[in-house]
């Protein structure tokens, strides 16, 4: 799996060059680093958590059990902002930088992100209910992002998500084919 950081890093680095040359070209790079500098003060902090966090007895009992799922990895713990239950956003960002193991995706999925595919998986949310969402690859110039994206704001509703809600966000698979388990601390 250090291939798949690799490529990752490498593609993330080719893009950063090229929009560094065309602001050069362009002029544009002093101001481009007066306003980076301004915006590093409203960045929000990363939050830590202190112990490396288990999957719930009732959710693994759920996937193992229930949908004959395995492998389960935790992708992010992270307390939800206001992006992430903004109606008008509908969508769940996950910071490239927060997630714990990029192990749980497998070559092919990461070469369709790469060529920003969304892959469709299961979600099986905190009440169980099992919906279908899209998971996908974003690059915001200076960080990348997995998002899910279809659905979400119906699983923040029925959920009950708010800011500040801190939730697990585990994958697994059933027949190699990518679920996601969403669990609300």
């Amino acid at each position: 799996m250090d291939y798949l950081l690799e490529v990752v890093r490498v593609e993330h680095e080719k893009m950063q060059e090229q929009i560094f040359m065309k602001e050069k070209k362009n002029g544009q790079l002093k101001r481009k680093r007066r306003i980076q500098e301004d915006s590093n003060k409203n960045k929000r902090p990363i939050t830590s958590y202190p112990s490396k966090p288990l999957l719930p007895e009732g959710l693994k009992r759920h996937i193992v059990e229930n949908m004959g799922g395995s492998n389960c990895v935790l992708v992010i713990q992270k307390q939800l902002f206001f992006s992430d239950v903004n109606p008008q956003a509908s969508r769940l960002l996950i910071p490239f930088s927060q997630v714990e193991s990029h192990e749980f995706l497998n070559e092919s999925e990461v070469e369709r992100l790469k060529k920003k595919e969304a892959i469709k998986a299961c979600l099986v949310e905190p009440s169980m209910e099992e919906t279908e969402i899209n998971f996908k690859w974003w690059d915001m110039r200076k960080n990348l992002m997995y998002v899910i994206t279809t659905s979400w704001n119906s699983i923040v509703k029925n959920n009950r998500l708010k800011v500040e809600d801190v939730v697990q966000l585990w994958s697994f698979r059933v027949n190699s084919t990518l679920y996601f388990a969403l669990q609300k601390l």
